[in-house]
């Protein structure tokens, strides 16, 4: 009895008592039955990490900040990567509740996937993708506010033509970054060429064919719009194979920081996303939902973005004419 107090409420039995208790189990190798405690509390301190694609700077950022908070409180963290596979996905939600996390930690590739977690009543969040039809507990950033920002400072500097990089117009970050980057063209009265919105799946390769593709156009876009890190890595190798500079042949901005953004030259212009608070306040949700027991209202938190001025945009003069690639 004493020794499982000393595991379960340890500000129950003295220090002295908890110290010889320590000792012994040291001596003898013992290990308390995780499975077995969790059986009996109903509880396994666990929270379950789902992430769309573990490559992406953003979200690896964004794990270190749960992982950090969720220990200080005695949680660990069970992670699955779905590399935006919405079979991967359901995969992984369905190991989450059949390993009794406590709750789960989504950022969605397909809706679907939410639908067995509400059946079972876990506890979860949605970050950064939210549904308006799915009451849930959710975390986003401001996508909408930031593409507004980008893409009014690109069009404060002159420029009219501006290629976009984005996703099939299905998740949710993505539908709000085009609306934002679309009114704000629409309220500088700047028409969008629609041959100048791709597609590229939120991947580096993909963004690099479209940008070599829209390189060599006559004439070409002054400006491009990436809207992640991963295909603007792709932007930058296809225009190094161009043998095209930034920001003088062609401007650029991003949404997120690039992996080595401090040593990179010239320094990128990016949407910065909250990516400690995002984490943190993800955390926080989720562990109150666990904790809390009977119903309460579900909480939406939208965080605003900020725009960090580098050095890859150029300002335009009138005399300005875009680039055409030469081959």
């Amino acid at each position: 009895m004493t020794v499982s107090r000393t595991l379960n409420n340890p500000g129950k039995v003295s220090a002295a008592t908890r110290r010889r208790i320590h000792r012994v189990m040291e001596q003898i190798g013992y290990e308390p039955n995780q499975i077995a405690r969790s059986l009996v509390k109903s509880k396994t301190h666990t929270l379950g990490i789902i992430m769309p694609d573990i490559k992406n700077t953003f979200f690896n950022s964004w794990f270190r900040e749960v992982e950090q908070v969720a220990r200080t409180v005695g949680y660990n963290l069970l992670l699955c990567n779905t590399d935006e596979n919405a079979e991967h996905e359901l995969q992984s939600v369905r190991l989450m509740l059949g390993q009794r996390v406590d709750g789960i930690v989504l950022v969605p590739h397909a809706r679907d996937s939410v639908l067995p977690i509400l059946r079972s009543q876990r506890p979860f969040i949605l970050v950064d993708r939210v549904y308006d039809d799915i009451a849930a507990d959710a975390v986003s950033t401001d996508h909408y506010a930031g593409a507004v920002a980008a893409t009014e400072y690109l069009t404060g500097l002159g420029h009219r033509s501006i290629a976009v990089l984005r996703g099939a117009g299905i998740l949710f970050p993505d539908v709000e970054r085009y609306r934002g980057f679309a009114d704000a063209m629409k309220k500088r009265r700047i028409p969008v060429d629609p041959g100048l919105v791709r597609n590229c799946e939120f991947q580096e390769a993909p963004a690099c064919q479209a940008t070599k593709d829209l390189m060599s156009w006559t004439p070409a876009p002054t400006a491009i719009f990436s809207f992640n890190s991963l295909m603007t890595i792709g932007v930058m190798k296809a225009l190094h194979e161009l043998r095209l500079r930034i920001p003088d042949d062609i401007s650029l901005v991003t949404y997120d920081q690039i992996p080595g953004h401090a040593v990179f030259s010239p320094s990128i212009t990016y949407v910065q996303q909250p990516i400690e608070i995002l984490g943190r306040e993800a955390t926080r949700m989720i562990l109150q939902r666990i904790e809390r027991t009977g119903k309460r209202e579900f909480a939406r938190i939208l965080l605003p973005p900020s725009l960090v001025i580098g050095e890859s945009c150029r300002k335009l003069n009138h005399r300005h004419s875009p680039v055409s690639t030469k081959h």
